[in-house]
């Protein structure tokens, strides 16, 4: 059997429909139909049956669609290692960064890089996590970093972090949030952030718990500008673990307890049609590198 044999599978099994897999993995429907019956008479068995909406998995497809998609991670394991070990990956490769690069360990992502690939080339663009999302489907980005889930069947994901945020305020405020119930948070200035981040959801859902109903909102997606937002007296906002420990220690700011702490992965994303391109295999590797070390 073949690779892009087991790749239209995986694809079919996943979208459920011949028409879905043609588009994710760039073929026609024939073709994918094909694959599926020279797999099918290779393994002796049905893997599919049609049904009204498309195609289901039938009980020996299912099983055996978890050991496909073991093999292409294997595969592409091997890949990614061949890659590193060649050491001839050149071209350009656009990340998008949801958050400040340190956090997301950019400077040692570029520091392996050009240690191992030095004609290997990254351009960096920040912006917030649906965006990266939405750019890498429209292949404007190769792969990106995001925060929270990644709701697309196209896309790849490799779990980073899970940092802790929780709800701050300027330290001259300690009195009162210490104590704040519902109604006294109501009445403070909120950082809301943007439509297409998942920060916004996460708020909402602490507003909507709480029954919290801010008198005022501002909209900023920066870490930075939320900083000086928060250390200043002029609203509170959700910040990032490693910032809440600084801002403590330094006596900045003070946590509301009321709100608790909420975790929120880091994820590195990319497109399963193109995990086996050298120069994005070799970023992959250098990613779980970097955090894994």
């Amino acid at each position: 059997m073949e690779l892009y044999q087991l790749r239209t599978f995986v694809a079919v099994a996943e979208e459920g429909s011949i028409t879905g897999a043609g588009k994710r993995i760039h073929a026609t429907q024939p073709a994918v139909s094909a694959h599926i019956k020279a797999l099918e008479e290779e393994l002796g068995v049905r893997l599919f049956d049609r049904v009204p909406r498309g195609v289901e998995l039938t009980q020996a497809g299912a099983e055996l669609v978890h050991d496909a998609i073991e093999v292409l991670a294997a595969a592409q394991t091997l890949l990614a290692r061949a890659v590193m070990l060649g050491g001839e990956v050149a071209g350009q490769v656009a990340l998008g960064l949801c958050t400040d690069p340190a956090f997301l360990k950019a400077t040692s992502l570029i520091d392996l890089m050009s240690e191992r690939f030095p004609k290997l080339n990254l351009k960096l663009i920040q912006s917030p996590s649906g965006v990266i999302l939405s750019e890498i489907r429209a292949r404007n980005l190769d792969a990106g970093f995001v925060f929270a889930g990644n709701p697309y069947r196209d896309l790849e994901t490799i779990k980073l972090a899970e940092p802790v945020y929780s709800v701050m305020g300027a330290a001259s405020l300690r009195d009162e949030l210490v104590e704040a119930d519902a109604e006294a948070l109501s009445a403070f200035t909120w950082v809301m952030p943007a439509s297409h981040s998942p920060f916004r959801e996460l708020q909402l859902d602490i507003f909507n718990e709480f029954g919290i109903v801010p008198a005022r909102t501002i909209g900023a997606d920066s870490e930075e500008v939320i900083r000086a937002l928060v250390v200043e007296g002029k609203a509170l906002a959700l910040v990032r673990e490693d910032e809440v420990a600084a801002m403590l220690d330094g006596g900045q700011a003070v946590e509301c307890a009321l709100v608790g702490r909420h975790p929120v992965e880091v994820n590195f994303v990319y497109r399963k049609s193109e995990d086996e391109l050298p120069s994005l295999a070799a970023i992959i590797e250098l990613v779980r590198r970097t955090w894994e070390g």
